[in-house]
């Protein structure tokens, strides 16, 4: 028989989580002095010291508690997944839900998912994280997380995933730049223009790299995290940059045209995909949830405003 149990399980990842005593206990809604308790039983039943306690400082993981932690989470989330699985077995999606989505596509892909997968499906508990793709694969293969949308440029070794939608990048200059005219353009043209950057890890790593390779080193001489930013700037005539994700309308937040360039030649593609972890089995509700990102990228791919000559 299993000595241990799923409750004192959850308890033991709230601790983690917590980082204390008290604030597992108030995250599980029960005395400090129960957390302590079951804490105590199930160090007992493993035979091991899972945590040090220092009173004011709250708790640390022992080396052993952190690798039984990650095996307490697997299990914790499949006990999940069985609870869920009647309800799924009726139709109906239920249960955790934890997504992940790289800052660049939140604003492309959140609305959509809460409009068409989250409210259609209240049984489902989804919490929503934003931040770096590859962080939030690493949060993923750690337990906390489901899945993370995030380009396949982005992916971790570990991980699996499935390809939603193409991307492949562009470039966007002021409505009025000399090759605004154009439908598309060599990144050599370009080479003595001012570059707008995307100022954040994974373009830094990824994305000037690629454009190097492609025989254009970018003069930069603007920086955003900003994607929103990026695009004002460019509007506004202080140079060109490259982008993948493209909004519906050429047009800045405060107006202003902008022009969207194909490149010509091959400048690798930064696909949008789902990455999951590896699994034996994905629950209902992650297939169910890859299987919307796929139906919603062909969706947008369908409805993307091509590029044409002006």
């Amino acid at each position: 028989m299993i000595k241990y149990t799923l409750k004192q399980l959850q308890y033991f990842a709230a601790v983690a989580d917590a980082g204390s005593l008290s604030g597992a206990a108030a995250a599980c809604h029960i005395s400090q002095a129960a957390v302590s308790q079951s804490l105590t039983e199930l160090e007992r039943e493993v035979g091991a010291q899972l945590v040090v306690r220092h009173r004011a400082r709250g708790v640390v993981l022992t080396a052993m508690g952190s690798r039984f932690l990650q095996d307490a989470r697997a299990l914790i989330r499949h006990a999940e997944d069985v609870q869920a699985s009647a309800t799924e077995r009726q139709e109906e999606l239920a249960g955790p839900l934890v997504i992940g989505c790289y800052t660049s596509l939140s604003a492309f892909w959140l609305p959509v998912i809460g409009e068409k997968f989250i409210r259609p499906n209240p049984r489902l508990d989804v919490t929503i994280i934003e931040g770096d793709g590859a962080e939030l694969q690493e949060r993923m293969l750690d337990g906390y997380v489901d899945a993370v949308i995030t380009h396949t440029r982005h992916l971790l070794p570990q991980v699996d995933s499935t390809t939603v939608m193409v991307g492949r990048p562009y470039v966007l200059v002021p409505a009025d730049h000399r090759l605004a005219h154009r439908g598309s353009v060599q990144l050599t043209e370009l080479a003595d223009d001012d570059f707008v950057q995307l100022d954040v890890p994974t373009v830094r790593e990824n994305q000037l790299v690629n454009l190097r390779m492609s025989g254009l080193d970018p003069h930069i001489a603007w920086k955003s995290s900003s994607f929103e930013a990026v695009r004002g700037m460019v509007a506004r005539g202080l140079g060109y940059t490259v982008l993948v994700q493209r909004p519906p309308v050429d047009v800045s937040y405060d107006g202003l045209p902008l022009a969207v360039l194909e490149i010509d030649g091959d400048v690798g593609h930064s696909d949008i995909c789902v990455a999951y972890a590896p699994a034996h089995r994905k629950s209902l509700r992650l297939t169910a949830f890859i299987d919307f990102c796929v139906a919603t990228g062909e969706d947008k791919e369908r409805h993307r405003e091509p590029v044409s000559d002006n």
